[in-house]
């Protein structure tokens, strides 16, 4: 995986993913919970900071490691006047640039299913965490059946169909992690932190897959991804009507906290 699909989606990331006023906030107390009171915290994926903002108001040690200096340029330009910076260092994650038992804790928010080798990215992770350190992974979760997760599996359906294995690099869930982590001797923790709502419509949904913004499909001919993504096109028109017609979705944000004992 490369920085580039990052680097161009840097500046509407925020727009695309960010967290409706005072999400970000109840995600960051119920991750301060699980952390040891001034432990350094590492945060794989930092991005553009959706995370690690709220993190720094609430005066946590933070450092971010990232493919994309786009990303976190635009992390730098988005802190509020006044808020401590975090420590940026570009990096992959199974080769983290940091020193052994390094920090209290890490933490991943939709990040290992771009990792091709995610169970040598969790294995460095736990190289960088000192004796006693947490790993909280973070998702949102969303109805099944809500228009945006179909579309997604059909996705997945119409690529596998065409002889691609898989939709990302990496895990293909959440559980994968969890699995992985157990067979580590990981004791896993989940609580769920704020509900929302966002209004969102298929054509939106369909520009990120153009664009392979969040979820590239590797090794698929850019042909054969133009085919595969009309045959998405004509499915989703034919099962829900126009495109741009707008959708009301639930989200919860999750945060999964592994701890070795």
């Amino acid at each position: 995986m490369t920085a580039q699909p990052f680097d161009s989606a840097a500046a509407s990331y925020d727009a695309a993913r960010g967290f409706p006023a005072g999400v970000g906030e109840q995600v960051a107390r119920a991750a301060l919970e699980w952390v040891s009171a001034g432990a350094p915290v590492l945060e794989l994926g930092i991005g553009t900071g959706r995370i690690a903002r709220p993190l720094l108001a609430l005066g946590l040690n933070v450092t971010g490691v990232d493919l994309s200096l786009q990303m976190m340029a635009r992390l730098r330009e988005n802190l509020p006047p006044g808020s401590p910076a975090p420590n940026l260092v570009q990096g992959h994650l199974g080769q983290l640039p940091l020193a052994a038992s390094s920090f209290g804790a890490a933490l991943s928010v939709h990040v290992f299913h771009l990792v091709a080798d995610w169970p040598g990215a969790l294995a460095d992770v736990r190289r960088v965490l000192r004796p006693g350190g947490v790993f909280l992974n973070g998702f949102e979760w969303r109805p099944p059946d809500s228009p945006g997760a179909r579309l997604m599996d059909h996705w997945r359906a119409i690529l596998q169909a065409a002889g691609q294995p898989a939709l990302a690099l990496g895990a293909r869930d959440f559980s994968d992690l969890r699995a992985e982590l157990a067979g580590a001797g990981a004791v896993c923790q989940e609580r769920a932190v704020g509900d929302w709502m966002t209004t969102r419509t298929l054509a939106r949904h369909l520009e990120t897959i153009e664009h392979r913004t969040w979820s590239p499909a590797v090794g698929v001919s850019p042909d054969q991804y133009d085919r595969c993504l009309a045959e998405l096109k004509d499915w989703a028109v034919h099962e829900f009507g126009p495109l741009d017609r707008e959708y009301r979705v639930a989200h919860r944000f999750i945060w999964q906290r592994f701890a070795w004992e």
